[in-house]
């Protein structure tokens, strides 16, 4: 999730006219005149330092969201923040060597889209279906192999650069022809123009970044190293009251000490943090409760567990009356939402989805008739030759390469996963059409269904793949995969577009980015995504949604504590009215309907999580009415910093703690 403004270039500015186009004369007219007069002929754009830059700069942040998404479940664009550092690093660099030749807009461009590619990593399965696998399997629920390092890169490598090469007949229809938006897209590139044009206030954004990163990073090293006067203090600080008998830390009520959630709440908003605080409160302030008196949750006394026979009794008379058993009081709050509130958690969140894509029939009209423009037979009108041959990814490259990783990738959902070979076509059919569908969604509204994406995919294998529910995992991981990869670079080469630069090298951009953050995003899941990590220290709301989807379409409701099914309808039908509601009520109304994202996720991580998000949303809240212009500039950059270096920090502190055994536990 990133945080953008959406802006369309000045037709003044732009030497074109970007309105919609059908006839195919009249595309290849503005294409010359595309070439002619944006086209940056001779400009650099793929060098060998921007390829760099761009990959080293994903790598790290791309290994600085795949341990945000384990934490708190979103994924945030770095883009802008890429080409902020980027611009900085070079700007820093030409001040020691004044010869050095000129950082280009277009080779930010190239740094951009490499770091994208490799940020958005963990979309591939690293935050969702993998980590679901590894809980599944914890859960004795399935009994595949874990996938070792090379076999996970390999999966990686092989469905993300399938979503890349869907690309490819993408771009000449949506940007070259419609015209799409893709808000980010233009965003990124007015912040490239602008940067290049008035460097000084670009810096300061960018210091303002590296300091809050470094700042973030020190802190959470403090903590960890229990250093100083923090010695002593705890994770969290419980508030002063008790619910139902037991303090309020038991049901999560604390003050959290990690910086990342309250910049985090700077970026996403004051919606989702007010929906995230509501959930969470609802459920462990009332539903938690409620379900303690009626003995769905059973807190174990001294005698219960006193032996391990004794625990074991205890464990057994509860499963036998479908309640749910809790050790005690301190994971009391852990069990609720791992066990229980996970359930109309994942029912709210995937109805909202799938009622929300509903209502975009429209877009997913378009997108199926405009299948058929994509395949030989469907063009009934051409130009004689291609304006832009020379700048375009050839069709070669998109029938070879879709090939390539189709095969790839049947292959290994048969040989790792017992999908059998047509239901492995199927996924792969599913991941291209879902793609179009998912690549014009985000052209037209800047979101990219992904949730979506998945869980149709889950229900629709859950149907030709019954009762494997490891199946089901990675036939939907290879559909979400590829459309988040597939509209991720259309909405870079947006920007590449109207900065005059050549799709073909933005392709290659972004394929070394998918290399980049395989590689390094790979070692980082197996250090961070600890089977006991999972669902505990590191909630993993994505994974426990996918996890737990598998799970009922695998073994029905039949095995679920009481009173879930009721709740999983509840959850299913609140999330659809929300979803309605969003799409029915007049605009005004919008800013006070809850999202439903976000009341889901507040459901299956601690409320400390979601109010640290809601502080974090409030104080950016009132330094934009107070302090607007300060504000607007530094907020996001200095939020995103904080993200980021809190978030490298952990998977440091996790590396010294667990691998080299130099932090205290």
């Amino acid at each position: 999730m990133s945080a953008t403004t959406e802006s369309e270039p000045k037709s003044a500015a732009f030497p074109i006219d970007l309105s919609p186009l059908t006839d195919p004369e009249a595309i290849a007219a503005r294409d010359r005149l595309w070439l002619e007069k944006v086209y940056a002929r001779g400009v650099p754009q793929l060098t060998v330092r921007a390829a760099l830059t761009g990959m080293l700069l994903g790598s790290v942040l791309g290994a600085s969201n795949l341990y945000i998404g384990l934490k708190i479940g979103w994924n945030f664009g770095m883009s802008i923040t890429a080409s902020v550092l980027a611009f900085a690093i070079f700007s820093a660099v030409r001040k020691l060597f004044p010869s050095m030749d000129e950082f280009t807009m277009l080779e930010n461009n190239t740094s951009q889209t490499a770091a994208s590619a490799a940020a958005y990593m963990s979309s591939a399965g690293l935050v969702s279906s993998i980590p679901a696998l590894t809980m599944l399997r914890r859960e004795h629920v399935i009994d595949v192999p874990e996938l070792t390092h090379w076999q996970l890169t390999a999966w990686l490598l092989a469905i993300s650069v399938l979503g890349v090469v869907v690309a490819i007949p993408l771009k000449r229809s949506l940007i070259n022809a419609e015209q799409l938006r893709f808000p980010s897209g233009i965003v990124c590139a007015e912040t490239i123009r602008t940067m290049h044009a008035a460097g000084k206030e670009s810096l300061s954004k960018a210091r303002s970044l590296l300091v809050a990163g470094l700042f973030a990073a020190v802190v959470k090293f403090i903590f960890e190293c229990k250093l100083w006067i923090f010695r002593r203090l705890p994770e969290s600080v419980g508030l002063p009251f008790t619910v139902r008998g037991y303090p309020g830390e038991a049901w999560s009520f604390a003050l959290n000490t990690s910086l990342l959630l309250y910049a985090a709440g700077a970026i996403i908003g004051m919606k989702v943090a007010l929906s995230l605080s509501l959930g969470g409160a609802i459920n462990y302030g009332f539903i938690g409760p409620w379900l303690l008196d009626q003995g769905v949750l059973r807190v174990a006394s001294a005698a219960d567990t006193a032996t391990p026979a004794a625990w074991s009794a205890f464990v057994h008379a509860a499963e036998h009356d479908h309640a749910i058993p809790v050790r005690s009081a301190e994971v009391l709050h852990a069990v609720l939402r791992s066990k229980w509130s996970v359930w109309p958690g994942t029912a709210l969140m995937v109805s909202s989805s799938l009622v929300a894509f509903a209502f975009r029939w429209r877009t997913i009209a378009r997108a199926f008739s405009g299948l058929g423009a994509l395949l030989p037979f469907g063009r009934k009108v051409a130009p004689r030759e291609d304006p832009l041959a020379e700048v375009e990814v050839p069709s070669l490259w998109f029938g070879v390469g879709l090939a390539v990783c189709s095969v790839a990738s049947i292959a290994m959902l048969r040989a790792w996963f017992g999908v059998p070979l047509l239901q492995g076509c199927a996924a792969v059919a599913l991941a291209f059409v879902l793609s179009v569908v998912a690549a014009r969604a985000t052209g037209e509204t800047d979101v990219t269904p992904i949730g979506a994406m998945g869980k149709i995919a889950q229900l629709l294998f859950g149907v030709l793949v019954p009762g494997n529910a490891a199946a089901n995992l990675m036939t939907a991981t290879v559909t979400a995969g590829a459309a988040s990869h597939s509209a991720d670079l259309l909405t870079e080469v947006k920007t590449g577009y109207l900065l005059g630069g050549a799709p073909r090298k933005q392709f290659w951009a972004q394929i070394l980015g998918v290399i980049a953050g395989a590689f390094v995003c790979v070692p980082a899941y197996f250090v961070i995504a600890k089977p006991e990590r999972l669902g505990n220290e590191l909630a993993a709301p994505a994974a426990v949604a996918w996890a737990s989807v598998a799970k009922l379409l695998k073994d029905g409701p039949g095995n679920l504590p009481s009173l879930a099914v009721y709740a999983i309808a509840a959850g299913a039908m609140f999330g659809a009215l929300l979803a309605i509601a969003e799409e029915l009520v007049p605009r005004s109304w919008k800013p006070y309907l809850p999202s439903a994202t976000g009341l889901g996720i507040a459901l299956v991580i601690d409320f400390n999580d979601s109010f640290a998000m809601l502080v974090g949303a409030t104080v950016a809240w009132l330094l934009h009415r107070t302090h607007k212009d300060f504000a607007e500039r530094y907020i996001v950059s200095a939020s995103s910093g904080v993200v980021a270096g809190e978030g490298l920090m952990g998977i440091v502190v996790i590396v010294l703690r667990d691998v080299a055994g130099v932090l205290p536990r």
